[in-house]
């Protein structure tokens, strides 16, 4: 059957340890992985709760801190992952543990996939599968972000010597041990659960509809759709909710992991240019344009969202809801959930309240055309059409 797929892959090794206060239970088996000095990588020292109290527990079971290193880039520079590497090497670390935010995360899985391959210049890892595997240098991840979706996925963004932002897709990425513990999420701004449950929000259901989605991909994204539905509101409501937390570190943990087999699509592409050329926050890019991008997919994507649909709305609603309808009514439904808490956190809702104005369009355009996410979007993106998505929303 012409456009049928016969064929996929699918790979994602991460060992999960989950749960409310589960950490004490998760680092007691670290030694055991062969870990015994390691490079700590976490967000700034001061006042840092999580971070201490990692250390801690995993000092206490015999891994000692070889160095510690404060990562203070959104996303991490190849200045960085220089430095990164030599106080790795000074110290005779054997091991990385990452606790900290989606920067955080983000710059311990690019450190270990650069020291674990076969790599001259880090500036040779931009792409798909560029690095060859030399070594395994385990990598243990503590999220402290709420939702946060590279936790257990297979990519990295970079920022390179001339500040071009440049993404790498390998298996190296993909730490060994991902540490879920709703305990240690840092609520560092009241918008903190808003951000956690739109970013996973919306990579499942880009992911759901990516021209790579699998079955077994798609049901991983339609129980995290169903996380995010139960637990939004909550955490939105009442941020030290850990119950709901943890519902939405979930939805997050399987975002990442369907992300190594289906990638995003045209809002991941917009919303990270949008945040590259901006300054912004990704979420907040995110939030402006995704609804938009739900409406440009619909042609295509239309038996998915219906299907979609009947895990943010449940039986009742779903029943009352006409057939035809269902596929609009989910992108009003996730439109409505997106603009009901922006607006009560007074955060932006248009291009040009981030400063995005028509003479940005050009440079937006072009960073979003160079993604590899437009190759997995259910259908197929020309710069025309990404210049109509940001002016519907200018």
């Amino acid at each position: 059957m012409k456009g049928s797929r016969f064929y996929y892959e699918f790979y994602n090794p991460a060992k999960v340890e989950a749960g409310v206060g589960c950490l004490g239970q998760a680092v007691s088996k670290l030694p055991s992985m062969g870990l015994h000095n390691a490079f700590f990588v976490c967000d700034r020292l001061e006042n840092n709760e999580a971070a201490e109290r990692v250390r801690k527990e995993i000092n206490a079971t015999g891994v000692r801190t070889g160095a510690i290193y404060v990562c203070e880039d959104k996303i991490v520079r190849l200045e960085s992952l220089r430095d990164m590497r030599d106080v790795y090497r000074a110290n005779n670390c054997d091991c990385i543990v990452a606790c900290g935010s989606y920067c955080v995360v983000n710059a311990a899985k690019t450190l270990r996939m650069l020291l674990s391959g076969q790599v001259v210049r880090f500036e040779d890892a931009k792409g798909i599968n560029a690095v060859r595997k030399k070594t395994n240098l385990p990598l243990v991840v503590v999220p402290t972000d709420i939702g946060t979706s590279n936790v257990a996925s297979d990519g990295v963004t970079i920022k390179d010597d001339e500040g071009a932002v440049f993404e790498c897709r390998s298996p190296l990425c993909i730490p060994d041990y991902c540490i879920l513990d709703p305990k240690l999420v840092s609520v560092r701004v009241a918008e903190a659960p808003i951000a956690g449950a739109l970013e996973s929000f919306a990579k499942n259901i880009e992911e759901f509809v990516s021209r790579q989605a699998i079955t077994l991909t798609k049901c991983m994204n339609l129980i995290a759709i169903r996380e995010v539905r139960d637990n939004f509101m909550k955490a939105a409501d009442d941020p030290t909710d850990e119950k709901a937390v943890f519902g939405l570190q979930k939805a997050g943990l399987l975002a990442g992991i369907c992300y190594c087999g289906a990638s995003a699509g045209v809002a991941h592409a917009i919303a990270s240019a949008l945040a590259s050329v901006t300054g912004r926050e990704r979420y907040i890019c995110t939030g402006i344009i995704f609804a938009e991008c739900m409406r440009y997919n619909l042609e295509v994507a239309e038996k998915d969202y219906v299907q979609a649909y009947y895990y943010i709305v449940g039986d009742d609603k779903y029943a009352a809801t006409p057939a035809g309808e269902r596929a609009e009514a989910f992108i009003s439904a996730a439109e409505a959930m997106i603009k009901e808490k922006f607006g009560a956190n007074k955060l932006a809702t248009r291009l040009t309240d981030i400063g995005a104005d028509e003479e940005l369009l050009d440079k937006i355009v072009e960073e979003t055309m160079k993604s590899y996410a437009l190759v997995t979007n259910p259908r197929k993106v020309t710069k025309e059409d990404v210049y109509a998505i940001l002016r519907s929303v200018m």
